[in-house]
């Protein structure tokens, strides 16, 4: 503990030395001190600099005072100044001294020195580590009986670290940053892969986004179609209607006989065209789904390869009503008779003309084909009808027999044709 508190104690004295020995100007170790007559010391440039600062011309100088005492002396020169050997000399070995290493301090205790060796850790101690710590118990040595052993161990461990395997190691390390490389190369590769598949992948959707939504703008084509002929019809019969007011409150109470008869004929005209104009019927108001069963959470089950084939469920007819298609049914079946006996008489009468006609229909069905897409029922049942009057007319034509069934084999190729086509047009109308 003596030690300790001289150690100390050192210290504290260096720091009040090194106090003694700097310049009140500069604030550092005097460097070439000169005393003035009043007994303070300071150094030479920094005395230099104050003589500069005071110089104002060379007819008149204000007399030098000292910094400290501010007590005036005579300017003769800094170099007429004497040189302060005590304290220059003083300020010469505590250089020497600071330039020697200190010995290191407790990190765990502020201020103590490392003077302490502990053989069981191996390490340097302070002395209160000594006593209350965790090095309490173990045993100690002294520097220099420490210095002899770890020299020893020094020389041992240094031999060691020469023997050491460094070709071994450098050519690891070469295999290791190699495969390093190697590896970011293929993570690298594999990452472009996914941004080009993911761009793809991208540009695949918003294509087929356009195209949906391209669709949908058709589709509103369609409904303005269907409905703004007649809301512009039933706009003009309200103007009609707004114009024959105005011109009845004008004549009503014309007492004129001959400008009343006029007044009145325009008003009948008028309310002609309103009386005129039809009402649409509840059932032609009614509105049916343009899109069937349309949600988009739908398209979450579908897989990533079955991109290309959504498309809006489009319905066959947008405002058909129930009634429509089950009357359209037994009516179709009643025209398809009348045609077939139509035909049969028109075969007797000319049989050559029988290629040209089908040729004509079959233009004809084909310039209609939308018109006809939402008779895919009808002409179904159409062909059924046509084969029951195929089997009755064999049966009751014996003369004609033969001209009836190559127009019946023509008709029906028609049919097969005309629902084949139909079929067609109905599946491009569902892709879309």
């Amino acid at each position: 503990m003596i030690a300790l508190h001289c150690a100390s104690q050192q210290l504290n004295t260096m720091e009040l030395l090194e106090e003694d020995l700097t310049c009140p100007i500069c604030c550092c170790l005097f460097e070439d001190p000169r005393v003035l007559p009043c007994s303070h010391s300071f150094c030479k440039k920094c005395l230099e600099g104050i003589l500069e600062g005071n110089n104002r011309g060379p007819v008149w100088r204000p007399p030098f005072k000292c910094p400290s005492c501010r007590k005036e002396t005579p300017q003769n020169g800094i170099n007429t100044l004497q040189i302060n050997y005590s304290l220059r000399g003083i300020v010469e070995k505590y250089n020497k001294i600071r330039v020697l290493p200190r010995m290191a301090l407790c990190k765990h205790h502020s201020g103590q020195p490392l003077n302490i060796f502990c053989a069981t850790d191996l390490k340097l101690i302070c002395g209160f580590c000594a006593t209350t710590g965790d090095h309490k118990g173990h045993q100690f040595c002294a520097l220099e009986d420490a210095y002899e052993q770890e020299k020893a161990a020094f020389e041992e461990l240094f031999q060691g670290v020469q023997s050491w395997r460094r070709a071994d190691t450098l050519t690891c390390l070469e295999t290791l940053e190699a495969s390093k490389k190697k590896a970011l190369q293929l993570v690298s590769r594999d990452a472009e892969k996914v941004t080009d598949y993911f761009v793809k992948l991208i540009s695949t959707l918003d294509h087929k986004k356009n195209e949906i939504l391209s669709d949908f703008e058709t589709l509103k084509l369609v409904v303005m179609q269907a409905y703004d002929p007649e809301i512009n019809k039933l706009s003009a019969a309200l103007e009609e209607q707004r114009r024959a007011l105005s011109i009845a409150e004008s004549f009503r109470n014309v007492t004129d006989p001959l400008c009343f008869l006029q007044q009145m004929q325009e008003f009948r005209e008028r309310l002609r065209v309103v009386w005129e104009t039809p009402l649409p019927s509840q059932r032609d108001m009614d509105v049916g789904p343009l899109v069937r069963n349309f949600d988009v959470k739908n398209w979450d089950s579908v897989k990533l390869k079955d991109v290309d084939k959504l498309s809006v469920p489009h319905e066959s007819s947008a405002y058909s009503s129930t009634t429509r298609r089950v009357g359209g049914r037994t009516l179709g079946r009643v025209i398809m008779i009348v045609v077939c006996l139509l035909l049969c008489v028109l075969v007797l009468l000319q049989p050559d003309s029988l290629t040209t006609v089908s040729a004509q229909v079959s233009s004809l069905c084909h310039a209609y084909l939308p018109v006809l897409a939402g008779w895919l029922e009808l002409a179904t049942g159409a062909w059924q009808c046509w084969r029951e009057v195929v089997d009755a007319c064999v049966c009751l034509v014996g003369s004609w027999l033969k001209c009836i069934l190559t127009l019946f084999h023509t008709t029906g190729v028609f049919l097969e044709c005309l629902i084949n086509t139909t079929g067609e047009f109905l599946g491009r109308r569902r892709l879309l």
